[in-house]
This record gives C-alpha cells, structure tokens and sequence, in this order.
C-alpha cells in the first residue's frame, strides 16, 4: 500500500484492493487526487515556515526624550561691586594706571547656559551688547531669554566671552559637572610666552548663577562678579637709605599668577586637587621711591593657595647709588604669620592693598610671634621673607 509523506496527518480513506484491476479512468483520478494533496501540503509547508516570521514581535524603538517646554524669561541682569581691602590712612594718590569701574564692571557680551535637573545643558544663548564693537556695552541690563521650563535647574551666566569662546564652553560643557570644571584663560595685555605683560586685561570676565525652579513666565536677578581681583603693590622707602645706600630705583616683579581661573564660582578646596599653569608679570620699576607710596596694579584671577610654594610673591630689587643690589622675595597672604592653616588665597572680585615699606635689615624687627613688637619701625609685619597682608604695613628689611 502506498502510503503519504504525511502519514497519520491526511490518511487515505480508502484501501486498495490489490486483486483487482484497475481502470484508466480511477487511475487519472487518483493521480488528480494526489496532485491536489501534493499542492495543499506545499502551501501548509510553506505557512509553517512563514508562521514564526509573522508571530515574531516586532523591534521597540526607544522611547523619544521629555519635550522641553521654553517659556520667555527674563534675566535682570547687575555687577557686584569689589569688596575693598582699604588703603592705610595717610597714604598717597594711587597711580592713574588703574583701570576706571567703567571697564571692570562693563558687560560686553552675555552667554546663557542652562542645565536641566539631571545636569544636561538644555539651553544656550549668545547675546552682544556692543552691537559688533560700535558701542561700549552696558553696566546692568535686562534681558529676554527662552529658558526651559524645570524644577531645580540651573542658569549659568558669563560676561564678555567672545563668540568662538561660547562655542567652545557649548562643545566642552554638555554636562553641568564639565561647566563646573571648565577653566577659562586670562587675556593679558602684552601676553607673551616669557610673562603676562603688565598685569592688565584686555576683558574682565564676569560669572553669576541661578538655581532654583523656572516657571511661565519667570523672572530672575542674577548679579555677576569678576574672576579678578585687583592688587595694588605700594612701595616706599625709609630715608634711612642715604648716601651710597640710597635706592635709585626698585624692580619689581609678581610671580607665580595663575593664568587660568573657574568660570564656575568654585569651593576654594577645589584647588587641592587642580593643577592651574603658572606665570609672572614683567618686572616694572619706580624710579627714587620716597616715603610716600608708588603704587603699580595688576589683576590676577582669583585662586586657591595654602602654602607658600601656592602662594603669589612678589620680587623685590633694589638698586642703590653705589650699584648694589639689595633683593627680597615677600609672600602675599590673607592672614598673619602665627595663625594656623593660614590662607595665601586671592579671593575673586576683591581689591586688595599691600603697603610695602623698605628700610634697612638692621631696622626691621619683629617678635617672635611674627608680629612686630613695640620698637619695630612701624606698624605691619618685618621679616628677611616677610608675608604681606592687605591693609596693613608691610616693613620690609634690605
């Protein structure tokens, strides 16, 4: 008997009787049934096959991000005035060389940077207040910005950067922890790859920031501060010096700047784990100092420093009528010689004043506390490597 491939699944229900003949025409029947049998397993084969393919469940796709809702906000934008390390009383006219409130404080160009709560820049924007150079800028403005719409967001501000100088925060900065760590460089006037020039800039960068939620319509005031400050080195001299020891003239030079600072306000025990390259200014001179002080400014990022070899210096050469060099370096601190853990830091957006006074080494006396005791030659701190402290006298021994 002849049985099917698919024995079992399409049985024949009738059996041949093999004693009989048979005919042509149950012959071409029998071949018209298989055929049609042969056709309709061919199509089940088939559907067996394509079955897994048409249950398969298709790809998900991921899901597409959070839409960011913007709403036009508006930024009231001011500068914070310096905090002022003041001047000894009786002390002379500073120098003209420094530079006027007009141009410290002057906002130039405004960037916006905004990072959603999960610390995603969301937002940025680029806005000239000079109209291309055509005009000076502005002191305080009030600007109109789409912001996105979040709860525990922050809005990053940054004065007078350059438009390639945006660009190139966008590109590093996609995270808020990369605008955090992102360090910008000063541009010194007179940069060179011996020193920084005088110790002027050509722009005064400027930071501020918001965090807090941003609602329909919001209105937020952010006031920005320089990421300078401005030290102003005076130098006089004791009539002590006279005859052959009388000082012709005083070299200067501050060492040991920082050329690059946090455009983000940082923790100051940010600079424990940084490496900043440093600099000097070049060596500016004053011609027969006198008892009344000759000032010279510089402007030097703010920085974290806990220990002298961290710490800004100033070098001191005084030449005499007879040729001889009388030298001295002097450390520039925040705290007197005995305190513990005392800060050598420059604090950003302040102005600090140290008063230097030279008189011969004889002359200069100090306790053993590092605080002048009753004789000494005035009021301040004396030292062969002295610290000097905004707003105090410091008497220097040459």
């Amino acid at each position: 008997m002849r049985t099917s491939a698919y024995k079992g699944i399409f049985p024949s229900s009738r059996k041949r009787n093999p004693s009989r003949a048979v005919s042509a025409k149950k012959k071409t029947a029998r071949k018209q049934s298989l055929s049609a049998c042969s056709r309709y397993l061919l199509c089940l084969l088939w559907a067996a096959l394509l079955l897994p393919a048409a249950c398969t469940k298709p790809e998900t796709k991921d899901l597409p991000p959070k839409e960011v809702v913007l709403t036009k906000a508006t930024l009231r934008i001011s500068t914070a005035l310096p905090e002022e390390r003041p001047l000894e009383p009786g002390t002379a006219t500073k120098s003209t060389t420094q530079m006027q409130p007009e141009d410290l404080n002057m906002i130039k160009t405004l960037s916006v940077f905004q990072y959603d709560p999960e610390g995603n820049l969301v937002v940025s924007d680029h806005h000239d207040y000079t109209n291309g150079g055509r005009y000076e800028g502005v002191m305080s403005t009030i600007l109109n910005v789409n912001l996105a719409i979040y709860d525990g967001t922050t809005v990053c501000l940054v004065a007078n950067l350059y438009e390639s100088e945006f660009n190139a925060i966008v590109s590093a900065c996609p995270l808020l922890r990369d605008f955090q760590e992102y360090k910008a460089s000063i541009p010194y006037v007179g940069l060179s790859a011996d020193n920084l020039g005088v110790g002027t800039t050509e722009r005064i960068y400027m930071s501020g920031y918001y965090e807090g939620n941003i609602r329909q319509g919001q209105e937020i005031s952010v006031t920005l501060g320089r990421l300078v400050s401005n030290i102003a080195i005076g130098i006089a001299a004791s009539p002590a010096f006279s005859g052959n020891n009388a000082i012709q003239y005083v070299e200067i030079q501050l060492m040991n700047i920082p050329t690059q600072t946090f455009v983000f306000p940082p923790e100051e025990s940010d600079y424990l784990t940084t490496n900043i390259p440093r600099s000097e200014f070049r060596i500016e001179n004053i011609n027969s100092p006198t008892e009344d002080y000759a000032y010279r400014f510089y402007y030097v990022p703010g920085f974290g420093a806990f220990d002298e070899s961290t710490a800004c210096r100033l070098h001191i050469t005084a030449v005499t009528a007879s040729g001889a060099q009388r030298a001295t370096d002097v450390y520039l601190g925040n705290d007197a010689p005995d305190d513990v853990d005392r800060s050598y830091s420059i604090y950003r957006n302040c102005n600090y004043t140290f008063n230097l006074r030279l008189v011969p080494r004889a002359k200069a006396t100090f306790g053993d506390s590092g605080i002048p005791d009753a004789t000494s030659p005035a009021d301040g701190i004396a030292s062969p490597f002295p610290t000097a402290i905004p707003g105090q006298e410091c008497v220097i021994g040459l």
